[in-house]
Order: structure tokens, then sequence, then C-alpha cells
């Protein structure tokens, strides 16, 4: 999950002269920088947080890179005029977010996908993940906790004893062969639209202050 925010200025340079394309490269990498700063300041503070129901606060901001120089991936120079905002974390991060970003069918490691019910209270931690202790595999180890085929649906499904007594049962997890994910996470949306707002402003601002400072010979 990334957008990357290229230059494409040339236009501009052919009525500009000979000192002032000089000063170009360096102005548009400074433009590109902190235009992907903007826009990954607009989806960690914005955009994410409504979207998306937040568990960690933390979680988005460590997520997307930083935009800097220790991080030359996503950094650009005045030899590769591309910045990027996007995710470097693991592929099951980059993964999940692609997912709340686009949508799309979510696919078992094994011969099920295990869907909480309603009835099923997971505790999630930061990044979205059932914590350990609620996974179907941690639950079926435990004493009243079985699997079974609905009746009515056939589907398979995990369910828990809630007493002593056979009856009543509590469903844990409904077994499908896969799930469908809806979109919604705007961050395509919302980074071009920054990208494309903020850049110009920043590259008049990089563009000046590189002048300035730049010596004629």
């Amino acid at each position: 999950m990334q957008i990357s925010v290229k230059s494409n200025i040339s236009a501009f340079a052919k009525a500009m002269d000979a000192f002032g394309k000089n000063q170009m490269p360096f102005a548009t990498a400074v433009a590109l920088n902190d235009t992907a700063k903007d826009v990954r300041g607009k989806i960690i503070n914005d955009t994410w947080p409504s979207d998306i129901t937040q568990r960690n606060k933390n979680f988005m901001k460590a997520a997307l890179t930083p935009i800097s120089k220790r991080n030359g991936e996503v950094f650009a120079t005045k030899r590769n005029l591309r910045a990027i905002v996007g995710t470097t974390r693991t592929k099951m991060q980059r993964d999940y977010l692609q997912r709340l970003t686009e949508g799309g069918t979510k696919t078992p490691r094994g011969r099920h996908l295990a869907i909480p019910s309603k009835d099923n209270n997971v505790t999630r931690l930061g990044g979205g993940a059932i914590k350990k202790a609620d996974r179907p595999r941690q639950l079926l180890n435990r004493k009243g906790v079985f699997i079974q085929k609905l009746v009515r649906s056939g589907d398979m499904a995990i369910m828990r004893r809630v007493g002593k007594d056979r009856y009543p049962l509590q469903m844990l997890y409904i077994l499908e062969p896969s799930g469908q994910i809806k979109k919604q996470f705007d961050f395509y949306e919302d980074a071009n639209a920054t990208a494309r707002r903020a850049f110009g402003k920043n590259f008049a601002k990089a563009f000046a202050r590189a002048k300035k400072t730049a010596k004629r010979k």
C-alpha cells in the first residue's frame, strides 16, 4: 500500500534562466518530500481515525514509513525525484492495510476462515489482530468448546457451552471457506487530493529558498 509523489515540471523549466534551472532538482526534491510529509500527516491524523475504529492511536504512525534521509527508499533526492508514502512493515501488515484500502476476498491459511460471531466480543490488538487467547485454536483447547455443524445453514461453527449443561450454547466463530472485506480506508483518495493541493505551494517555497541561498557563478 503506497502512493508515489512524482514531479513533471518540464514546461515550467523552459521559461526559466540557466541559474533557475540549476536549482530545479534540489527545489523539486524538497517539495516532494514536504508534500509526502503532508500526505503522511493527513492519513495519520485525519483519514485513519475517521475511517477505522482505532484500538491503538500509534498504529498508523508506526505503519507509514517516516519521510527522512534515513529511509532512502521513500525519500526524494535530486537524482530520484520521487517520494513515497506507504508501509514497509511485514507482508501481513501490508496485506491487511491493502484489503482495508481496496476491499476484496480474504482466504484462509488452512481449510476455513474463522469469522467472529455477533455474540463473540473478542479482544483485538492495536493492529486489528485478535488477542491470542481469543483465537480459534486456543479456544478449541478449552473444555466445553467444540466445532459443530449448524442445522439450518449447514455451516460449521465453533461453539461453547455457557454452563455445565449441554445447552445453552454460544456461537464463537463461523467457519467459512473465504470472507468478503468491504473497502473502509480512503487512503488513495485522501493521499492524492492532499498531494495535488500541497505540491504547488511546497514547490514555490522550496524554489524561492533555493534561489535565495544559492550562489551565482
